[in-house]
């Protein structure tokens, strides 16, 4: 998780920028790059994760995918010139990216409920590697120039798929279903009520970062504010969030899993207001932190309600389709939408995603009726 978000940390930051520096793409062109791949994750996120939990020894489908990321993005940064080759070889890359994500959670959650990790703690420790990523991948980039990305990626890629060669601990043996029980699992998890609520409203909620994930870089830059500040502000918004993952346990004897998504969605909506207003100095900082709320609080709540109504055979798909929705569909379709709206009318388009996660918030409401039936 560490490499991985150590890798993400930088795409997430200064891809786009890449993409206007390096390769000249307008805001609407950078948009498709980013979405296209988003947009089929609702296909190819499935069926990796379908995959995936048919596998008897499960750390292969993370090394095949790391393997493969490697090579596409290699690819990407040195064979894609225009704007459809960049779109092409784009999608791929982000696409194998994006799988790993899911399967590592997965991993993540069975060690939770196995006693060996906290979950919490885990995912605190790749935000912590996500922020390094925003820090120190800022001063490269403000030292050597936007082209530290390609290395600094590559590099990162590679970490992903030597720590899944050689750090990974085997699960226990799992039991290689057939097809015909993998959809009877798939088709039970779409059954369930609250799951498809959770799909929907957290789907919603994180699909409203995506102005903030595709154009903060180059509104801040716009802005005159410096690459290594712009660095500083993520890493400072990913640390509020890991301050609250490490501060789980007493929250959630406290809060329940409803609650931090509710929570969730009234922080974002308050946050892509205010960043619509193009604010600096202490304002900015101060949004920041709310990144605590937008994304930690709403994503914690969905995997712990993930975990719950998700039978152990379909574990992986349900994470899949979590991450497929909320960072593929959703996403790509509201990134899409950030880049018109950027060329149209810079940081003003956060107020499109208050309103996004505003009716992701109305749904999760829902999730507060009492519960008719338990998956798990």
């Amino acid at each position: 998780m560490s490499c991985l978000f150590g890798t993400t940390g930088m795409i997430l930051v200064f891809l786009p920028r890449w993409l206007e520096v390096e390769r000249a793409l307008s805001g609407a062109e950078i948009g498709l790059v980013l979405s296209l791949a988003q947009f089929a994750r609702i296909l190819t996120g499935p069926a990796i994760a379908f995959w995936a939990d048919g596998a008897a020894d499960r750390r292969a489908p993370l090394r095949i995918v790391a393997a493969s990321a490697v090579a596409a993005y290699g690819a990407f940064f040195f064979l894609a010139h225009d704007f459809w080759s960049l779109l092409v070889l784009g999608f791929i890359a982000l696409s194998l990216t994006q799988a790993l994500t899911p399967l590592i959670e997965a991993a993540m959650l069975r060690a939770t409920a196995a006693g060996k990790l906290s979950y919490g703690v885990a995912r605190g420790i790749g935000s912590v590697a996500f922020i390094v990523a925003n820090i120190v991948g800022g001063l490269m980039v403000a030292r050597f120039g936007i082209g530290a990305v390609v290395v600094w990626v590559l590099l990162g890629l590679a970490s992903v798929l030597a720590s899944s060669l050689f750090a990974l601990t085997p699960d226990p043996p799992a039991a290689s279903l057939r097809g015909r029980e993998r959809f009877g699992a798939l088709a039970a998890l779409m059954r369930s009520r609250r799951f498809l609520i959770v799909l929907i409203s957290c789907g919603l909620i994180q699909a409203a970062h995506a102005f903030y994930y595709a154009f903060s870089t180059i509104a801040w830059r716009a802005q005159e504010i410096s690459a290594e500040i712009v660095g500083l502000l993520w890493g400072f918004a990913v640390a509020v969030e890991v301050a609250l993952l490490w501060s789980l346990t007493p929250i959630e004897r406290r809060i329940s899993p409803e609650v931090l998504i509710i929570a969730g969605a009234a922080g974002a909506v308050v946050r892509w207001i205010a960043m619509g207003f193009a604010p600096e100095g202490a304002a900015l900082w101060f949004l920041q932190t709310l990144h605590a709320l937008s994304f930690a609080a709403a994503h914690v709540g969905a995997m712990r309600l993930i975990y719950r109504e998700a039978p152990d055979n379909a574990a992986a798909m349900a994470q899949t389709l979590y991450s497929s929705l909320s960072s593929g569909l959703l996403l790509g379709a509201a990134t899409v939408l950030s880049g018109w709206l950027y060329d149209w009318g810079g940081a003003r388009g956060y107020w499109a995603m208050a309103a996004i996660a505003g009716v992701g918030g109305l749904v999760a409401l829902l999730l507060l009726a009492p519960r008719t039936s338990r998956a798990r």
